[in-house]
């Protein structure tokens, strides 16, 4: 069995790695436990609830199933009394006991919300909201002295780069004229501008980060988004006013995720106003559980756009399928676009002679 406890948590390519070995996990007769626990509620409450659950979920088992799903419980339970770092806010278990056992253990440092299953697969659902939710994402805090670089993942801050602005003042009249002053204040402001866009961009292109977040006064922030350069502009998601307070950047952090929320949700308003345009004109696009399924089985869909009010089983199923054939997939909390088409779609590469016009 697998016991899986990250040293380094919330790093995206091992949430990566954890959907997919779960989705490629092969069925066994023994139920598997699903367990989303979070672990800023009280040990007392997690225990009460697991046991409410557990009574109901035991009483589908057959006899011969009752022996295993009771031992993958007690790795729940032990999750449950785990003495967790303090970063640690949540945690998922996969239990399986029986000929077939299986064990994975994933802290975050992010909440997510309590939730049991016990089937013949795991329920992924929440851990590929989580991914869509919390890509990796860079911040830049800017002061007139130094320029902070934050690689932010999961809600994390995952690595941390520092520039510095030259300090030159005290060679005014000592050293030099203010005209050759001036000249080198220039050329130092170029080279401070310069040193971040090359951090930047550089650790866009090697690590996947699609998203760029500015904090500081304007006097600071517009010479560096002026000097980005237009495929990084690009990813420019929102701006900050605010500097750090006695050298403490924790809340412009804190700011700058949740402006990143409001990024990821704008985007899937968008995504799905997409979806809804490609299907009024019966272009590439299909709508419904069994649409989708088709468009996902068939190959030619691109993207999956669900909604977490998605009935259960139908979106463990969907998304089960599109993290398998390595599809983008977009989650959407309460939109009433998605909702009017039956809480799913698929934004499709081309759409088969076969697939009538329209949404039929």
């Amino acid at each position: 069995m697998k016991n899986c406890y990250p040293s380094a948590i919330n790093v995206m390519e091992s949430l990566r790695t954890h959907i997919v070995e779960l989705v490629n996990l092969p069925e066994s007769e023994e139920p598997l436990i699903s367990a989303y626990l979070d672990l800023l509620e009280n040990e007392d409450y997690l225990r009460s609830k697991l046991s409410h659950w557990a009574k109901t979920a035991r009483s589908t088992q057959s006899s011969d199933q009752r022996a295993a799903f009771d031992a993958a419980l007690i790795d729940v339970e032990e999750a449950i009394r785990g003495e967790w770092p303090d970063e640690v806010r949540s945690a998922a278990v996969f239990s399986r006991r029986g000929t077939n056992p299986f064990l994975l253990v994933v802290p975050f440092s992010v909440s997510l919300d309590l939730h049991f299953t016990a089937t013949s697969v795991p329920a992924i659902f929440p851990l590929v909201q989580l991914k869509d939710r919390f890509h990796r994402f860079v911040v830049v805090i800017i002061t007139e002295a130094v320029s902070r670089i934050f690689e932010v993942t999961l809600g994390s801050v995952s690595e941390e780069f520092l520039t510095r602005r030259p300090e030159l003042s005290e060679r005014l009249g000592r050293e030099w004229g203010r005209e050759h002053f001036h000249q080198k204040k220039r050329e130092n402001d170029r080279r401070f501008i310069s040193d971040q866009v090359t951090i930047i961009t550089t650790l866009m292109a090697k690590r996947g980060l699609n998203h760029l977040i500015l904090a500081g006064n304007s006097r600071n922030v517009a010479p560096l988004r002026e000097a980005l350069p237009k495929h990084i502009g690009s990813r420019l998601v929102g701006e900050i006013r605010k500097s750090p307070i006695k050298g403490d950047t924790s809340l412009v952090l804190e700011e700058a995720i949740d402006k990143f929320i409001e990024a990821e949700s704008a985007e899937s308003r968008d995504t799905v106003t997409r979806l809804n345009e490609q299907i009024r004109v019966g272009a590439l696009a299909v709508v419904g559980v069994e649409q989708s399924r088709d468009a996902i089985i068939g190959g030619y869909a691109a993207e999956l756009v669900i909604s977490e009010e998605l009935h259960e089983p139908d979106r463990e199923d969907l998304t089960r399928l599109a993290t398998a054939r390595n599809l983008d997939i977009e989650v959407c909390e309460g939109d009433d676009l998605l909702t009017l088409h039956g809480g799913v779609g698929c934004l499709l590469r081309y759409r088969p002679s076969y697939l009538p016009d329209g949404t039929e």
